[in-house]
This record gives structure tokens, C-alpha cells and sequence, in this order.
């Protein structure tokens, strides 16, 4: 949501601002059910969430979908690894 990279015409990414709110839950309860209608075993890693969303998102998710948060369990994982090592 950098307005300057936005306006910027050699900016080579997407043009708008990104989805907040309802918007932005209701497009990830979509891909979620979608990817998992079509791949029903498959492993969808939240990879550099926003710490905001991180919690949310695998709280929400981790009992009907088999989902991992790097940010939340892989630093959870390594630092349990370290100590039991």
C-alpha cells in the first residue's frame, strides 16, 4: 500500500491497494475451500503473513484444513529443536 510505488510508472506491480477487512478474509475462505475441493490432502504453508493476520488466519483454519504457519510454528519448531537438542 506504498501510495509513491503505486504512482510510480515504472512500477511493475499490481495497481491497487490491497484488501482489508471482510474483503480480504472472504478472498482466503475462497482459496482455502478451493484449493482443498480440488487437492484435498494437500499442505498450504502461510508463508509472511502480517503478525495481525498470522493468528487469525491458523486459528481459524488449523482444524479444518491441514495449513502451517512458518512465522508462528516453523520459529516455534526451531527454537523447541534447539533446546531439546
Amino acid at each position: 500500500d506504498n501510495q509513491q510505488l503505486l504512482d510510480d510508472p515504472l512500477y511493475r506491480g499490481v495497481r491497487h491497494r490491497r484488501l482489508t477487512g471482510a474483503d480480504y478474509y472472504s478472498l482466503i475462505d475462497e482459496f482455502m475451500q478451493a484449493v482443498y475441493s480440488r487437492y484435498p490432502s494437500v499442505l498450504v504453508q502461510f508463508e509472511d503473513f502480517s503478525s495481525d493476520k498470522a493468528s487469525t488466519l491458523l486459528a481459524k483454519y488449523r482444524d479444518r484444513f491441514l495449513c502451517f504457519n512458518d512465522d508462528i510454528q516453523g520459529t516455534g519448531a526451531t527454537v523447541l529443536a534447539g533446546v531439546l537438542g
